[in-house]
């Protein structure tokens, strides 16, 4: 199909945005207005890019080498941090949809960042759209053979995303967004379970199931009796063609995607899903706790274990107290790059790297905790993303020499 793509959307609420990055920066959003969705850096729902644009540039000014080093701060985490749980953490980079499109110069810049960062695993969209244009054509899966080729190569696990419908299988009711659900779950299944035969014989075993159902990217509203009765099906596919595999319950955003939109929290999807049988049907969960302030803080990470409506209690609650639950996607956004003033871009660059430490830190005294995926690689500033640990121009902010001093601590312990 062409190179038209739709862009990985985040969670995180408009304002949390401002806040987690703009921490102790009182001028962050100064002329912008936190309720704005087009700030919080994520693209809405089931939008897509008018061209796809490279991911990575193969040469850019600021390599590791000559990059920033990791800007020392104070004001890290306070919490116990559990030393033992940091040092089984698997590690991850999120790269959404880009690699599949990346010419093989910027895939091989792009898993060798990954590499040298001291990664496990790198994440990455699966869509159906992208592989299955026509229904009377079989799946072209040459575009994922080489990102998986590619990671084998640099000795990197794949976690994949699999979702999104090509427009002729989705529903009539939501034809136009890539969040419809397939019309027939069935053909969906079938869909997976030939990637995963395909994948699993070259080292693919993780698959996580759908990317935040539990907001509108599920159209047109959240739903998790229905996300149940895909996932059951979709689950078994993998078994059958892979009996190896790890699967997630799809990333579960942990907030709404902005003021009044449709939302259902992590604890009652949870806990519907699990009603309905679908939580036997995973090996994990997968959550999307971008911090809304300081991560020490944060409600987003509260809500995995202290409150009474947290991912544990409902796990618990199902009678699967030890799930694990992976973050397979946080991290923090510039948004002066949307907002202004341009004056404030370096000192949040400075910001977003104590956030990370901060984010590690309490993401490692929460329990079941097994993942810690950064979102994301490389901002696409036209579509509101500017998570990257690289600019839009390609160079290396200097979060990526501190992600990777924080992960090689981390490792130590192993």
């Amino acid at each position: 199909m062409a190179n038209s793509k739709r862009r990985h959307w985040t969670i995180v609420g408009a304002a949390a945005a401002a806040v987690v990055i703009a921490a102790g920066i009182a001028t962050a959003v100064s002329g912008g207005d936190p309720g704005q969705p087009s700030a919080f850096g994520h693209a809405p729902a089931g939008t897509s890019t008018a061209a796809k644009t490279s991911g990575t540039t193969s040469s850019p000014a600021g390599s590791p080498s000559s990059s920033p080093g990791a800007t020392s701060g104070t004001g890290l985490a306070t919490s116990p941090v559990n030393t033992a749980q940091l040092a089984d953490m698997k590690w991850g980079l999120d790269y959404s949809d880009t690699l599949a499109y990346d010419t093989p110069d910027q895939l091989k810049t792009a898993l060798d960042d990954a590499k040298r960062l001291g990664m496990d695993y790198i994440r990455v969209d699966f869509g159906w759209e992208d592989y299955q244009s026509f229904s009377n054509y079989a799946p072209d899966f040459t575009k994922f053979d080489n990102v998986v080729a590619g990671a084998n190569a640099h000795g990197l696990k794949v976690l994949a995303t699999i979702d999104f419908p090509p427009p002729w299988a989705r529903r009539d009711a939501c034809k136009d967004t890539s969040a419809c659900p397939p019309a027939d779950n069935a053909t969906f299944a079938k869909f997976v379970k030939q990637a995963v035969a395909r994948y699993s014989a070259r080292g693919v075993h993780h698959w996580e199931v759908w990317n935040e159902p539990n907001i509108t990217a599920w159209a047109p509203t959240p739903d998790p009796a229905d996300y149940t009765k895909l996932l059951l099906p979709v689950s078994a596919a993998i078994r059958a063609a892979d009996p190896h595999a790890f699967i997630l319950m799809g990333g579960l955003a942990a907030d709404h995607p902005s003021p009044g939109a449709p939302f259902i929290s992590p604890y009652d999807f949870i806990t519907a899903v699990a009603k309905d049988g679908g939580l036997k049907a995973v090996d994990g969960i997968g959550y999307h706790p971008y911090p809304d302030g300081d991560p020490a803080n944060s409600k987003t990470f509260q809500a995995i274990s202290q409150s009474p409506t947290s991912i544990v209690a409902a796990l618990a609650q199902a009678g699967s107290p030890n799930m694990p639950i992976w973050i397979t996607e946080t991290g923090a956004n510039i948004p002066a790059l949307i907002w202004g003033p341009a004056s404030q871009v370096k000192p949040q660059e400075a910001q977003q790297v104590e956030t990370a430490k901060k984010e590690v830190d309490a993401l490692a005294s929460y329990p079941n905790v097994a993942s810690f995926f950064w979102f994301s690689y490389q901002d696409s500033p036209p579509d509101h993303l500017v998570f990257g640990l690289r600019r839009g121009d390609g160079t290396y902010r200097p979060s990526f020499d501190a992600l990777q001093q924080i992960i090689a601590n981390a490792k130590k312990g192993r």
